[in-house]
Order: structure tokens, then sequence, then C-alpha cells
């Protein structure tokens, strides 16, 4: 039985596509952590997308709502080229919102926000960076919205309500206007709530870690979560939180 190349010299030499698919496949199909993390390396040393993100898809670290296919995130991932304008950065959103909100098993529909917020400390574009930084779904979906970007169906922003004018022929009832100002009240400040402990979970192979970021609710939610080994992002049902 051949013993997979290590990591040094998996990114020294370009592997073959059907030996990284290969690893790949062994990775994503639960082989030993580390493995899974010599073929994220692997993956990482022949790829462009930024390093964390392909580490990330060639390990199987993503717990996905389902299961990407090992070539199609090697082809992905080698055929990835970082964008250089604000034109390819818009590329880029508008490719993972239109799969995001179709609901496409595609990649991009997987790590197109991730991919976003690396390129886009690169290549400044405010309101693509105030959107894929939003920890808030309904305000990332107004965001969505408000640049153009496709959304879900079922969070297309409702229409805003309209005010009742008066019926024909009666006149709006008339405000009174008082002769003299009231007198001025002593309203106390209300004292700030304390900020609430940032919330932590738990993972079977990385440890004990820190939400930095949320997207979505329930157990198909993405969190990406600080770890001691760095951030990785999980569906919420694939880790366990911790109570404080």
């Amino acid at each position: 039985m051949s013993t997979p190349p290590d990591v040094d010299s998996a990114a020294a030499a370009a592997l073959p596509r059907d030996e990284l698919v290969a690893m790949v496949s062994r990775a994503h199909e639960g082989s030993a952590y580390a493995e899974s993390t010599q073929a994220g390396r692997a993956l990482a040393a022949q790829s462009k997308l930024p390093k964390i993100i392909a580490e990330n898809l060639g390990a199987g670290f993503g717990q996905w709502s389902f299961f990407p296919d090992a070539g199609e995130i090697v082809d992905f991932a080698c055929a990835y080229t970082p964008p250089s304008t604000e034109d390819e950065i818009w590329a880029i959103a508008r490719g993972w919102a239109s799969d995001d909100a179709a609901s496409r098993h595609t990649i991009l529909a997987l790590v197109g926000r991730e991919i976003l917020q690396h390129e886009l400390r690169r290549i400044p574009v405010p309101k693509l960076l105030e959107l894929v930084d939003e920890a808030r779904p309904a305000r990332a979906l107004a965001l969505r919205a408000s640049l153009g970007l496709e959304v879900p169906p079922a969070a297309a922003a409702k229409p805003a309500r309209k005010e009742k004018k008066p019926a024909a022929g009666k006149a709006a009832p008339k405000r009174e206007i008082p002769t003299r100002m009231p007198r001025p009240t002593a309203t106390p400040r209300a004292k700030a709530a304390p900020e609430a402990p940032p919330k932590r979970f738990a993972h079977p192979k990385f440890g004990e870690g820190v939400l930095e970021r949320q997207d979505g609710t329930g157990p198909e939610a993405k969190l990406t979560i600080k770890f001691d080994s760095g951030s990785k992002t999980l569906l919420a049902r694939y880790v366990t939180e911790l109570s404080t």
C-alpha cells in the first residue's frame, strides 16, 4: 500500500489532478485529521484561492449541508483567478448571490461570501464590505437587495406600508396648538446594558472557539468560529454551544 506524499513534498511539486482528487476524496470521507489537513494544504499549494478557504475545501472541514464532489472542488480551486478590479469583485458577488438565492449546490454558493471577505481586503468596495461583514441575517438580506444582488424568494423585502389617507369628503382632524409650552421633565439617562459575553462553541476536531460571525439561524446557520488553529466556517448543527 503506497503512502501519500507528505505536506512539504506536496507543496513543493504540483500533484497530478487524479492524485489530488483522490486525496481530497479521502479527506471528505472521514479520514484521520492529519491526512485531512495534508489534503487541504496540498490543494492550497496548487490554488490561488485565499489559503484558509482552499485548506478548508480540501480537508473537508466545512461540514456543508451537501457533499461537494472532490473533482469539482479541485477544478474550482485550481481554476480560481483572484480578482484584480472592482468589476471582477462585483462579478464574484453576483455569482455567489445568484447561486445562493436559487439554492444551487455550487462551490461558489458555499464559499463565495468567504472569498469576498478576503478579496475585499485587497480591493476595497465599501458597500460590498459592509454586506459580507454584516452578521445580522435580516440586515444582510436588506443590504443585498439594496445593492441589486439576488436574494432568496422567501426573503424578498415586503413592500412598505402606506399611510391611510382620510376618506373623500372628510377633512383630517385639526391638531390643537398649545398656548403654553409644557414644563420640561427630567428623565434619568438609562444605563447602558453590559455587552453580552461572546458565544463559545465546541467542535470534536478543533476544540473550543469563540463566535466571530453568524450567517442565518437554526441548525443550518453558517458560523465562523475562531479556534486555536484558526477561523473555521461550520454549520451550527456540527458544533455545540457552551454555556457561559
